[in-house]
C-alpha cells in the first residue's frame, strides 16, 4: 500500500521527513519494528548503517536499506542512520512523490554541486 504524507519542498521536489514516515508506518500497522545495525570500516573512519523494517500483519514483510559515509562526529552517525531508515521506509512504500533519496542526501548533493561550481564556498 502506497502511503503519501506531509512533505517539504527541496529543489522543486517533495520530500516526506523521516519523522512523518515513522509516525505514518506506526499508524498504519500495529506490528512494526525498525532496527539499525552499524558496521565500522577502515579503522573506524567510515561507517555503514543498515536499517531493517519488518511489518507483520497477515504476512511478514522485511525492507532493508543502507547508508555509507565518513564518521567525523555523532551528528554524522545520526545522519547516516536517518538516511538508512528513510530509504528503508521508501522501499516499504512510505514515500512523498515516489522519491527514494532522502532530504539529507539531496541537501548534500546540492551543497556538493554548489562547491564544485563555486570554489569560494
Amino acid at each position: 500500500m502506497l502511503s503519501i504524507m506531509k512533505t517539504i519542498t527541496l529543489q522543486g521536489k517533495q520530500y516526506a521527513q523521516v519523522k512523518d514516515r515513522i509516525a505514518k508506518i506506526h499508524k498504519d500497522y500495529k506490528n512494526v519494528s525498525i532496527n539499525t545495525e552499524v558496521q565500522w570500516i577502515w579503522d573506524k573512519w567510515w561507517v555503514q548503517v543498515k536499517a531493517t523494517i519488518t511489518i507483520k500483519d497477515e504476512w511478514e514483510r522485511t525492507f532493508t536499506a543502507h547508508s555509507f559515509g565518513m564518521y567525523k562526529s555523532n551528528k554524522d552517525f545520526e545522519k547516516l542512520e536517518t538516511i538508512a531508515v528513510w530509504r528503508a521506509l521508501a522501499f516499504a512504500w512510505f514515500l512523498a512523490d515516489g522519491e527514494v533519496a532522502s532530504y539529507e542526501e539531496m541537501e548534500d548533493f546540492i551543497w556538493d554541486k554548489a562547491k564544485a561550481n563555486d570554489k569560494s564556498i
